[in-house]
C-alpha cells in the first residue's frame, strides 16, 4: 500500500453517517453507523434473566426487551448494585455492564462487567487493575511513560482501576501533560460512573458515549480513532453538525475542512455511489487481466483467485506466480476494506514449486501486517487453501450497507 496519506470523508448517507478512506484515489476502508440505534460502549445496569453452565455464560436484560450475552469470563470485579459481589452471579442480580459489541444477524451484543473509558492516549479500566501499553510503543517509549505514570497514579490513589496507554503516546514526545489532564479526566468518569450507579435504578444507561469522547461510536465508525489517523492528512465533511463537534477535539481541529459546493456535492465529487457498489460487488478485477471471486457464508469467507483475460506466456508458472502475488496484495486491501473477519479461506492459482509458494505466502503476511485489526495466516491446508483468521471488530460492510 502506497505511503501516502489520503482524506476521510465524512457525510450522510441514506439517515446513516458514512466515512470513507480514500489514498491514491482507492477507497481503502469504509464504515457505517446509524447513531440513534448503536449502542456499543453505552454503560447500564442490566438484569441477570439466567444463567447458562454449560456455555459459560449469562443472560442480560440492559433495558426492557433487550437481551444481551454476558461471558463469565468478563465478569473479573464485576460490580452489582443489588447485593456484594462474590465471585457467584445470579438469577435477578442487577450487575453494571458495558456494550462491547453490537448485535450480530441472530446473535446478541457482547456485554462485560468489566468497564473501559477510552481517550485518545488512554484508556482507564474497572477489571484489569495493572498497567499495560500498546504493542506499537517502543521499549523506550513504555519505560519513560511507566516512570511519569507512576507518580500520577500515586497522587489519584485509585488502585481499583488499571490503565491501558494507547499507540497515540508515541506522538506526545515527552509531552505529558496532556496526557495526564486525560488520565485525571477519565479517572472522575470512572469513579463518578460507579458511584452514582448505587443510587440508579436497574436499566438506567450510566453513560452514553458522545461524540466529543474517543469512545464515541461515530468516532469509531469514522476511522477517526488512534489506529486510522496516521493514513489520512485531511477529513472532509459535508455536514455541519459533524464539522463542528470534531473541529472541537483538539487532535482533529487541523484536519477538518467544511465542503460546500451545491454545483458538485461531495458524494458526487468522490463517486461515492459507484465506489460502494464496486466494495460489495463479488467480482474484483486485478490489473493483469485475473480477478478475485470473494464469497461471504455463514460460516467463513471463501476468495478464489482466477487468472480471467490474462494470457500465460511460455513460462506459465511464473505467470501465476506473479498472478498470485497481485492478488495476493488485492486481497489484503479487500479484506479490511470489507472489514471480512473470522475464518478466510483463500484459493490462490495452483503453482507446483514449494518456493514459490513459501514466497507468497511470506509476501501476504507482509501485506495483512498493515491492517490494525489482528489478523494471522495459518497455513496452507491439504488441498492448498490458505487458511486466515481475522479478529471481528465490526459487522462487514455488506450487512452495514
Amino acid at each position: 500500500m502506497s505511503s501516502e496519506k489520503g482524506k476521510l470523508l465524512l457525510t450522510l448517507y441514506k439517515n446513516k453517517i458514512l466515512s470513507l478512506l480514500i489514498r491514491d484515489n482507492r477507497l481503502l476502508g469504509a464504515d457505517v453507523i446509524s447513531p440513534e440505534n448503536n449502542l456499543l460502549n453505552d454503560i447500564y445496569i442490566g438484569k441477570v434473566t439466567n444463567i447458562v453452565k454449560n456455555i459459560d455464560a449469562a443472560f442480560v436484560e440492559i433495558f426492557p426487551g433487550q437481551i444481551c450475552f454476558l461471558p463469565l469470563k468478563e465478569c473479573q470485579n464485576a460490580v452489582l448494585v443489588n447485593r456484594t459481589y462474590d465471585g457467584r452471579l445470579l438469577a435477578g442480580d442487577e450487575i453494571i455492564v458495558q456494550v462491547i459489541k453490537e448485535a450480530v444477524k441472530t446473535k446478541q451484543p457482547v456485554l462485560s462487567a468489566n468497564l473501559s473509558f477510552t481517550g485518545i492516549y488512554c484508556v482507564v479500566t474497572t477489571g484489569k487493575r495493572h498497567m499495560g501499553f500498546s504493542s506499537r510503543l517502543t521499549e523506550e517509549q513504555k519505560s519513560d511513560l511507566r516512570e511519569y505514570i507512576d507518580t500520577i497514579r500515586k497522587s489519584l490513589n485509585r488502585e481499583e482501576f488499571g490503565y491501558v496507554f494507547r499507540t497515540d503516546c508515541r506522538e506526545l514526545d515527552g509531552n505529558y501533560e496532556i496526557l495526564q489532564e486525560e488520565l485525571e479526566s477519565l479517572t472522575r468518569q470512572a469513579a463518578h460512573t460507579l458511584k452514582t450507579a448505587m443510587y440508579q435504578t436497574c436499566y438506567s444507561r450510566l453513560y452514553a458515549a458522545s461524540i466529543d469522547s474517543a469512545d464515541s461510536p461515530i468516532r469509531k465508525s469514522c476511522l477517526v480513532s488512534s489506529y486510522y489517523q496516521s493514513e489520512y492528512e485531511e477529513i472532509i465533511t459535508d455536514d455541519r453538525e459533524i464539522y463542528e463537534k470534531l473541529c472541537s477535539l483538539s487532535t482533529l481541529s487541523k484536519k477538518i475542512r467544511f465542503y460546500e459546493d451545491n454545483m458538485l456535492p461531495l458524494q458526487k465529487l468522490y463517486c461515492v455511489e459507484t465506489r460502494l457498489a464496486e466494495a460489495l460487488s463479488k467480482n474484483v478485477w486485478l490489473k493483469s487481466g485475473g480477478y478475485l471471486v470473494i464469497e461471504p457464508t455463514e460460516a467463513l469467507t471463501v476468495i478464489d483467485v482466477n487468472t480471467g483475460k490474462s494470457i500465460a506466456g511460455k513460462n506459465a508458472e511464473e505467470h501465476f506466480f506473479k498472478i498470485n502475488l497481485e492478488a495476493a496484495k488485492e486481497i489484503a486491501i479487500q479484506i479490511r476494506l470489507r472489514n471480512i473477519s473470522g475464518i478466510i479461506l483463500i484459493d490462490f492459482i495452483n503453482m507446483d514449486s514449494d518456493e514459490r509458494k513459501e514466497k507468497l505466502l511470506a509476501k501476504l503476511k507482509s501485506f495483512l501486517k498493515e491492517d490494525h485489526i489482528k489478523t494471522d495466516v495459518i497455513d496452507i491446508t491439504g488441498l492448498g487453501l490458505v487458511e486466515i483468521t481475522r479478529k471481528k471488530k465490526n459487522k462487514p460492510l455488506w450487512e452495514l450497507l
